[in-house]
């Protein structure tokens, strides 16, 4: 019995890291189809345009799952899900590739963008939503953007809501129209993508987009200058 059980304990390991890795390369399974729903609904495109691909160990008993978007203007946005082995639950939903291991981000390292764009402080009225875990409304009234002092966008509603999210550009076309990466907001821990257009004077917030992941949950939200 002393002899047997560690051979038990060994082959009882390696069935379970057999198992883990056949779960990653596995198209059809809960994680990888959740990976493929949560990109699709971060940057508002089709699941048929997410690709999903295999993309080694994480930490502390996770792997990695990478995905890619094709977008409507053509850009290929890249992300990656990292699955817990033991339930397949993903735990952590990021919209930038997968820079791996140490940290306390979980891997999560923006590229810093070295185009153009518009170094305001605007703010304007409007209307829109905003629905997560932590609060909900349909009564949004102001958007704010702040691309000059601490870049962020904030959301307000005439019902008191209030939430400002903060990151950084990663992208712009130089005018009026900037991707902002959401890396944390005043109301806890969030992740992904706001899309933010400004008027032709550059003076006013014409349109705000966010989409992503907070408190556990799904987040999105829009704001409009015209609604």
């Amino acid at each position: 019995m002393k002899r047997t059980l560690p051979a038990l304990l060994i082959s009882a390991g390696a069935l379970f890291a057999i198992s883990s890795r056949a779960a990653a390369q596995d198209r059809n399974s809960a994680a990888w189809r959740d990976c493929q729903s949560r990109a699709a609904s971060a940057l508002r495109v089709s699941t048929s345009n997410i690709d999903v691909n295999p993309g080694g160990e994480g930490n502390r008993g996770t792997y990695i799952l990478n995905w890619e978007a094709r977008t409507d203007r053509g850009r290929r946005e890249q992300g990656f899900c990292e699955v817990d082995r033991r339930d397949g639950r993903i735990v952590r939903f990021e919209t930038n590739p997968y820079r791996g291991g140490g940290g306390g981000d979980g891997g999560y390292y923006p590229p810093p963008y070295a185009g153009d764009y518009p170094r305001v402080k605007v703010d304007t009225d409007g209307k829109g939503y905003f629905n997560s875990r932590i609060g909900k409304t349909n009564r949004l009234d102001r958007g704010y953007v702040d691309l000059r002092d601490q870049t962020s966008v904030t959301l307000r509603g005439r019902d008191g809501f209030r939430i400002t999210f903060f990151g950084q550009v990663t992208g712009s076309d130089g005018r009026r129209e900037i991707t902002l990466q959401i890396s944390s907001s005043d109301r806890g821990d969030a992740r992904g993508q706001a899309s933010i257009r400004l008027n032709g004077d550059r003076n006013e917030v014409e349109w705000i987009s966010v989409n992503g992941w907070m408190s556990g949950g799904d987040m999105r939200g829009e704001f409009n200058r015209n609604r």
